[in-house]
C-alpha cells in the first residue's frame, strides 16, 4: 500500500533564528497595533500580555534554538 511507504521527500533545512526573529516581530506589530487601539479609546483586553507573552516564547525559542544547534547539524 503506497500510503504506507516512507516519503522519499529530504527534510528542508531551516535557519530557526529567522524564524523566530521573525514571530516576534510580528508580535511586536501587534503590541503596537494594540498600543494605537489603546490610545484611541478601544478596550483591547489581554491584548497587551498576550503579544507580550509571544515575544517572551519567541525569546525562549531563541535562546532554544542557540542550545541546540550544534545537534541539527
Amino acid at each position: 500500500m503506497r500510503i504506507l511507504e516512507p516519503s522519499r521527500v529530504a527534510p528542508l533545512q531551516v535557519d530557526l533564528r529567522r524564524v523566530f526573529w521573525g514571530g516576534i516581530a510580528i508580535w511586536v506589530v501587534a503590541l503596537v497595533v494594540i498600543g494605537v487601539l489603546a490610545l484611541a479609546g478601544v478596550s483591547t483586553g489581554h491584548g497587551v500580555w498576550v503579544c507580550l507573552t509571544g515575544i517572551a516564547l519567541g525569546g525562549f525559542g531563541l535562546l532554544w534554538e542557540r542550545r541546540h544547534r550544534s545537534a541539527a547539524g
